[in-house]
């Protein structure tokens, strides 16, 4: 399957711009404002980017949630990024800026099937994983 990203974006919907990314609106937003930066080059999941794109991606972040408190008075921001499989079908790596507001309800209506996942392995890797950083 085609990605949309990289052959349905027209330079029209492109909000801002940088070497690496394409800011644009998304089209079901989750909230007037929702915004997504996406990469330019096809990417899978955050693991792919260098270091280099990652330090862009979040000046990127700062300065649109700078410009959404700031300019636009919401009361916060959520920052939403999913990888790999879970993405939908088509796409490619993306992050979801979200203007957020006290009564937004927003945390309310996720209904989220709980897998397991063992919490004292989890805390074991990121032991492990904090020694490496």
């Amino acid at each position: 399957m085609d990605c949309v990203f990289c052959e349905g974006i027209e330079d029209h919907h492109v909000i801002l711009e940088t070497e690496n990314y394409k800011v644009v609106f998304d089209i079901d937003p989750i909230q007037i404002g929702h915004l997504l930066i996406i990469s330019k080059a096809h990417f899978e999941t955050i693991l792919e980017l260098s270091e280099e794109l990652l330090v862009e991606l979040l000046v990127i972040q700062k300065q649109l949630i700078a410009l959404l408190e700031k300019e636009f008075h919401v009361d916060g921001v959520s920052v939403i990024q999913n990888n790999g499989k879970i993405m939908d079908e088509g796409t490619h790596f993306h992050v979801h800026i979200v203007p957020r507001y006290h009564d937004d309800h927003f945390w309310a209506n996720q209904q989220v099937v709980e897998q397991p996942l063992s919490i004292n392995e989890l805390k074991k890797q990121l032991k492990l994983l904090t020694q490496t950083i």
